[in-house]
């Protein structure tokens, strides 16, 4: 399981705890590999103080600050296991959910958590502009890359995938951002892999959120992230110069931060 968190410190304990105490429980080999993505709290060393009682938590420092996208690109690496699950560092699913799209593997190569679908469970609701957004953003999903016509719930912390998948596509993952899971599962559909969407319970954790914060400024970063993949997987993609890539890469890094 990959776990980023950049600046956690307020709940990343409170999660690791929940996350082995359950699968301590359950007959599933395990790992954890945390991400502190350029922190400046006390985020890594809380994980690696939990790590020294549990041989299950492996902690992963980077001094300089990766995004979300970018953790999750060098958890991935480093991950093991024959499945990667990816989660997010709050308890806004829960740990039962996550084996649940575990178990879907066995019939599909990548399964996504779902907010959205008519199987899922929202113990909690997002705030209303939040939501809006969100939708808004995943209507913009549909609209640029008709392969996740049929995907719902881009962007929901849970992500179950083959060992095999992961290794397939880690040389198209290049999102450093919150757009990362359209990155993931359009080069994942693009190369054939299944891909099933599974409604989950799910509860919005407002506290430590780095996200709600600034959600505008996210939400256009992500719009020009998707700019990026569209323009990476289209007939331009030949001829576009690097040096303009780079420089988008950095306008989107200043945009985002995430």
């Amino acid at each position: 399981m990959v776990i980023p968190a950049y600046n956690e410190e307020e709940r990343i304990v409170e999660r690791l705890r929940s996350l082995t105490d359950y699968f301590e429980k359950s007959s599933e080999s395990y790992e954890l590999i945390v991400i502190a993505d350029g922190c400046t709290d006390k985020t890594p060393e809380l994980v690696s103080k939990f790590a020294e009682d549990n041989h299950r938590v492996r902690l992963l420092v980077s001094p300089e600050r990766l995004g979300k996208g970018g953790a999750i690109i060098e958890g991935m690496k480093e991950a093991k296991g024959d499945i990667v699950v990816i989660a997010d560092a709050d308890e806004s699913v829960p740990p039962r959910e996550l084996l649940k799209l575990v178990a879907e593997t066995k019939d599909h190569d990548v399964v996504i958590g779902s907010r959205y679908s008519k199987d899922s469970r929202l113990l909690v609701r997002e705030p209303f502009l939040r939501y809006f957004l969100g939708r808004g953003f995943n209507a913009l999903v549909k609209l640029m890359f008709w392969r996740l016509r049929g995907i719902n719930d881009t962007q929901c912390g849970a992500k179950a995938l083959k060992r095999q998948v992961a290794e397939s596509i880690s040389r198209e993952l290049f999102i450093t951002g919150f757009a990362i899971d359209v990155n993931l599962l359009y080069s994942a559909t693009r190369r054939g892999f299944r891909v099933k969407e599974v409604g989950v319970e799910y509860r919005h954790v407002e506290r430590g959120s780095k996200v709600s914060g600034a959600l505008v400024k996210l939400m256009l970063g992500m719009f020009f992230s998707l700019v990026k993949l569209r323009l990476y997987y289209s007939r331009l993609r030949p001829i576009l110069d690097a040096r303009i890539m780079k420089r988008l890469s950095a306008l989107l890094w200043r945009l985002t931060k995430g």
